[in-house]
């Protein structure tokens, strides 16, 4: 039995019809009920301050160093690792074939949050695969990486992100203004056509 392909669809960031049509197709899929609203999510507290480093005797030291552990965990992505450090959170993404190794680190310091240093880890692995001629496997990232839903300015919105041949994009759609399902529509057909863009 013969594997199943998943083909990308080739989107023309330059035909408006076809970016009226995206919208609609992504709105037609989005179920009735969608998140629920930000008052209703728990935002954790923040960490507390490090404490102050101890001067240790070295071979105490060395011991506790060696096992205080890495934090570092596999993802559903393929090659796309998680890594939480004292002093550096994000993901670290390691591409390998024929004997070519490239590997990168996405913090979410620098883009903004978790969510869109994924979203640009994901994107840098597969144009790297594609660069190095590595053939596609696994199942496709998910529809909603580099969408998500967040107040700005005292407003609801759906906020698109994305990074094209390292030039990262952002926009957003009012809740309140195009309708729950329109705007994260809205949101889901502008980052296809901006990543359509950087295929061209």
């Amino acid at each position: 039995m013969k594997p199943v392909q998943h083909r990308r669809r080739v989107v023309n960031p330059h035909d408006d019809a076809q970016w009226e049509s995206l919208v609609r197709e992504a709105s037609a899929r989005l179920p009735e009920n969608l998140n629920p609203p930000l008052s209703n999510i728990q935002i954790p507290a923040p960490p507390p301050p490090p404490c102050p480093p101890v001067m240790v005797e070295p071979s105490v030291q060395k011991r506790s160093s060696s096992s205080s552990g890495r934090k570092v965990k596999t993802t559903r992505y393929l090659n796309i690792t998680r890594m939480d450090y004292p002093k550096s959170q994000g993901y670290f993404v390691r591409v390998r074939w024929r004997g070519d190794a490239r590997s990168k680190l996405f913090s979410d310091g620098v883009y903004g949050d978790r969510l869109s240093a994924l979203a640009a880890a994901i994107e840098w692995r597969d144009r790297m695969n594609r660069e190095m001629g590595k053939p596609k496997n696994g199942a496709p990232p998910a529809p909603n990486v580099g969408i998500h839903r967040r107040m700005r300015d005292g407003h609801e919105v759906y906020e698109a992100t994305w990074s094209v041949n390292g030039k990262r994009g952002r926009t957003t759609y009012s809740i309140k203004k195009h309708g729950l399902k329109e705007a994260k529509a809205l949101a889901v057909a502008a980052r296809q056509r901006a990543m359509a863009k950087g295929d061209t």
